[in-house]
């Protein structure tokens, strides 16, 4: 027993059962969405391995109403005398049956004795000739009785769930239809049988299966393809029923038709099926050679009429029942057994059992393997019992699962080496404890500030661009850290939907505290934004009081007094009007692009400015306001720009990075931010950097107004 808990508490285990369980669960509900998952699948193994097209040894022959007759011979519909002369023609080549898909449920009215009552004007003798005349449902009746021959018809208003799959009587699971739409009387007495033309898509509205027999009421109706097949062999379509575990088979004579527990039969497509044209038969361009002993199927293709979505593309209703025949007479089916389930069921569980269980997560060869085995495994088996055996069972569920079993248990796996490798490194870093002691305070004091100083700049922005999603604006930042953790910082963000807040700033002191009072800095200037929004004015009041008192609790805890010095703005893309304020901050420059600013004359934005945050508890920090055109650039900076320091301790100043701007003009934010920069390095050669360095440009893309 501990030996069984052991293991079910192996990293990973757990998760990996629970998605087992969670996907069998999934598997016996079986959604829709997973159904249409296996349908494509098995759409996909149709269009790989399609069936092998017969092509003219096959055994079926379709004559299709199609728009060259059409144009030939008049529209459709046409009279039943032409089409009893069609079937005249068909009848010649002695075919085995006549499968016709044309519901004739309405007189014809070209017929003789119909003209004769609906044209009141005709001569008294025309109009008794013509009554006298046989109508041309008579013509097509004795017409169609010269050959064996099947007549469609459409059932319709099924009876949503009469089917009972599993009852005693097989009937019983059989779609059930309320309304029929068939050919009328003195038609089809002429037939040797009828069969239902009623197909119904899958649930993703494509046609995979036909049906072999269903109910009108409590009457048993063969499908149109099963009783074509039963005339062509001479027996009798009445349908005849044996219940099969998993499904319904329909006799033909001495042969049974496979069917599932709704009667249905998959079709396996093959990508032709040769085609008459109703207009070459009539003329004799077919010889009644190639109808013999065939199975003729008629109907109308014009048009387009009657496509439907299979899995090798759109092919006429007609052309559906072809290719079961063609299947069946060929000995090449596809089917879906009851065992299928539980193949699937049965991969499922282990493919997960054998990810959970069985595999070295230690050994990344065996992991490898496992990982290959897993993809491959599952959809080449499946591949390998459709193209051998006929058989559609689903494999890249299983694949799936064991996929999430594989990715559960090594994900489990590595926390587990990751956990071993901390306290590995943990109980390295113990026995180095004493010689870590004897390190100097200099080496510790740096690896604390190179850690301080990573956590500090991942809190600040860093993607570029700022905020791809829009072209109205270019945003670019960078800070160059010192050696030492100062306070810089930054922010900006959408205040709205055209009002961009931006803010930068400088912590008084150096070294952890400094850090610290920068993280708490931006966030209570960030949640006091949430609380103005637009209005500067109250927003820096907030966050100054804010500062302030946390500056007193620093002071109170043994600190120093922490105040900092900030400049704040919002930024209208729409108009460019800039609102902003400064607390004890340089002022930013506004670069125009692509122009030399004549002797060196820079613009700069202009504030009354206040004290730096923190410094003052209660001050109303004054507004000023200006104007940012389409493609300027506004530059904000620390003072670790102008305070750098070459090797004999001569500042950068201010008057170095107003000559640069002035004299190199920048084209994006970026350009500007780096421009600085370089000059700033190059100025500052090899010399030890005493603060942090820190730019900001904001460039409005925005058109002119």
């Amino acid at each position: 027993m501990n030996f069984l808990l052991r293991a079910l508490r192996a990293p990973g285990r757990p998760l990996a059962l629970a998605v087992l369980v969670l996907a069998i669960a999934i598997r016996i509900w079986d959604p829709v969405p997973l159904q249409e998952l296996r349908l494509r699948i098995f759409d996909v193994e149709q269009r790989i391995s399609p069936r092998t097209p017969l092509g003219q040894t096959s055994p079926v022959r379709i004559v299709q109403i199609d728009d060259e007759s059409v144009a030939k011979y008049g529209q459709w519909p046409w009279p039943r005398s032409l089409i009893a002369k069609l079937a005249d023609r068909i009848s010649e080549g002695r075919p085995s049956v006549l499968g016709i898909d044309i519901l004739f449920s309405a007189p014809d009215r070209t017929s003789p004795p119909v003209l004769a009552r609906e044209l009141p004007d005709l001569p008294a003798p025309l109009a008794a000739a013509l009554a006298q005349l046989p109508s041309n449902e008579t013509r097509l009746a004795e017409a169609i009785a010269k050959v064996p021959t099947v007549l469609g018809l459409e059932l319709t208003e099924r009876d949503a769930g009469s089917a009972a799959a599993g009852a005693t009587d097989p009937a019983a699971a059989l779609p059930r239809y309320l309304g029929v739409v068939q050919s009328l009387p003195a038609i089809a007495e002429g037939a040797q049988a009828y069969g239902s033309i009623t197909v119904e898509p899958d649930v993703d509205g494509v046609f995979r299966r036909l049906s072999l027999a269903a109910r009108y009421r409590d009457r048993v109706v063969p499908g149109f393809a099963a009783a074509v097949l039963a005339v062509s062999k001479g027996q009798p379509a009445l349908p005849r029923l044996r219940p099969r575990s998993g499904g319904v088979d329909v006799a033909i004579g001495p042969d049974y038709l496979a069917g599932d527990p709704t009667g249905t039969a998959w079709v396996y497509f093959a990508r032709n099926t040769p085609f008459y044209s109703a207009s070459d038969v009539l003329d004799g361009a077919v010889a009644p050679g190639e109808l013999n002993d065939k199975i003729v199927l008629l109907a109308v293709t014009r048009a387009g009429a009657d496509l439907q979505r299979t899995p090798l593309g759109l092919m006429y209703g007609i052309e559906f029942h072809a290719q079961w025949l063609e299947g069946f007479l060929s000995n090449t089916l596809l089917t879906r057994p009851a065992v299928a389930f539980w193949i699937e069921l049965a991969a499922v569980l282990v493919g997960g059992l054998v990810m959970a269980w069985a595999v070295r997560y230690d050994k990344r060869v065996v992991v490898a393997g496992a990982l290959a085995g897993a993809v491959l495994a599952f959809p080449l088996g499946e591949l390998a019992l459709f193209r051998f055996a006929g058989w559609l069972v689903d494999g890249i569920y299983p694949a799936i699962t064991t996929l999430a079993c594989f990715g559960a248990m090594l994900q489990g796996s590595l926390r587990s080496a990751d956990r071993a490798r901390r306290t590995a490194e943990a109980e390295r870093q113990a026995a180095e404890g004493e010689q870590r002691r004897l390190q100097t305070e200099l080496q510790r004091r740096e690896g604390e500030l190179a850690a301080a100083r990573t956590i500090q700049l991942g809190l600040l922005p860093h993607r570029f661009p700022a905020f791809p999603e829009r072209s109205d604006i270019d945003v670019f930042a960078r800070i160059e850290p010192a050696r030492e953790i100062g306070g810089d910082l930054f922010d900006y963000f959408f205040i709205d939907g055209n009002r961009l807040f931006f803010f930068i700033g400088d912590v008084s002191g150096k070294g952890p505290p400094a850090a610290l009072f920068m993280v708490m800095t931006k966030e209570l200037v960030r949640d006091a934004s949430a609380r103005h929004g637009v209005a500067l004015d109250r927003l820096l009041a907030d966050a100054n009081a804010r500062i302030a008192a946390a500056s007193d609790d620093f002071a109170e805890e043994g600190g120093d007094m922490m105040f900092v010095t900030a400049f704040a703005g919002i930024l209208d893309l729409a108009s460019g009007e800039v609102v902003y304020a400064s607390a004890g901050h340089d002022s930013p420059f506004v670069i125009q692009p692509g122009v030399i600013q004549p002797g060196g004359a820079l613009r700069q934005l202009a504030t009354e400015g206040g004290p730096p945050l923190g410094a003052v508890e209660d001050f109303a920090f004054p507004l000023d306001r200006d104007r940012l055109e389409p493609g300027e650039i506004l530059l904000l900076y620390t003072d670790g720009v102008t305070e750098a320091q070459d090797k004999a301790g001569a500042l950068y100043s201010a008057e170095r990075l107003s000559a640069l701007l002035a004299g190199a003009p920048s084209d994006t934010a970026e350009s500007a931010v780096l421009t600085v920069f370089e000059d700033v390095r190059r100025f500052a050669a090899d010399a030890e950097p005493a603060d942090d360095i820190t730019l900001v440009a904001i460039r409005r893309v925005g058109p002119s107004p």
